[in-house]
């Protein structure tokens, strides 16, 4: 849970190890038994649906219910967070054109890879465990838009690269409503808000079923991820790699703590949760758009593998930038 002042380097680091060690270990955990064989790949596939479906959407519905009551920062964290995003997708764009591993579809894949984070399986693990409950709002409400509107962008990037030109809006507007109706995380956040409103609150019987069902959320996406990532590979050009994870773990966070703290001005406690959010590798959507348009797939697969490795580093010393006070 945050504190309200910023800790001694010390205390923040223990602070910082109790976060990182269990959330890269549990990752490690999932890894090594996909490895070994000891759980097979066919068990990834199920366990990433009772996460996505079942375990986050339960552990949102509950957190929108019995949260203390929020300003208005909703609109000014969509800017902050999607405005810098905007800007890091069009230097990607830009970059791909110099990095013969990230050509092709006029960089969609590149602005793809370095712009949509693992915010699901790891993000949202890892905002829970440092700051608690009060992080899951303002990352609940990057989670609920972030993968229909990058997947959008992507898609109407990469059929304009091909055809010279734009394709139908309401054809991609009528594929972002039909993503946001069967996106289980939209879903519980809209359903959350909705019985809130209703002022009914939870029976202790229900509150305890979700409270049960949104605790194997957090351990459950870690061992998913683990597993996952054992199936992603290294093959490919090292510099499209690098390019991709400078882009999305440095450049990101950088552009989004600007444009949330000094341009926007949101609460300490949402800046962080955004930037950290921002600073999450790749994830594996990014992945699965590479391979349906066949472009930069390589490069892609090896940015999830090193960017997850390479994230226990960087996510302790932006979390001891965090309770320093220095961010």
């Amino acid at each position: 849970m945050r504190r309200s002042a910023p800790a001694a380097p010390d205390l923040a680091l223990a602070a910082i190890l109790i976060t990182i060690l269990p959330v890269f270990g549990l990752i490690a955990v999932g890894f090594a038994s996909a490895r070994t064989g000891f759980i097979g790949t066919s068990a990834t596939q199920g366990l990433s649906l009772f996460v996505f479906n079942l375990a986050l959407p339960a552990l949102l519905f509950r957190t929108m219910i019995l949260m203390e009551p929020q300003g208005a920062e909703l609109i000014p964290l969509w800017i902050a967070y999607f405005g810098g995003l905007a800007l890091v997708w069009v230097a990607a764009s830009i970059a791909a054109r110099f990095v013969p591993a990230l050509t092709g579809g006029g960089g969609a894949s590149a602005a793809m890879s370095a712009t949509f984070g693992n915010v699901v399986m790891l993000g949202l693990p890892l905002t829970l465990s440092h700051f608690g409950e009060t992080g899951a709002v303002p990352a609940s409400f990057i989670v609920s838009v972030h993968a229909p509107l990058l997947w959008l962008a992507a898609t109407l990037h990469f059929e304009t690269a091909r055809q010279g030109k734009a394709p139908s809006i309401l054809r991609l507007l009528t594929q972002l409503a039909r993503e946001f109706a069967r996106n289980p995380i939209v879903l519980a956040l809209i359903l959350g808000s909705a019985w809130r409103a209703t002022g009914a609150g939870l029976h202790p019987v229900i509150d305890r079923t979700f409270e049960l069902l949104a605790g194997a959320g957090v351990p459950a996406a870690l061992v998913a991820l683990g597993l996952s990532l054992a199936g992603y590979s290294l093959k490919g050009q090292l510099n499209g790699i690098a390019v991709l994870i400078i882009l999305k773990m440095i450049l990101l966070p950088i552009v989004i703590w600007i444009f949330a703290a000094k341009l926007v001005g949101l609460p300490p406690l949402w800046v962080q949760v955004a930037v950290l959010i921002a600073a999450m590798p790749t994830g594996a959507n990014a992945y699965l758009f590479a391979q349906r348009y066949e472009t930069a797939v390589p490069a892609v697969s090896g940015a999830i593998a090193v960017g997850t490795a390479f994230a226990l580093f960087t996510s302790a010393a932006l979390l001891w930038l965090m309770d320093t006070g220095l961010i």
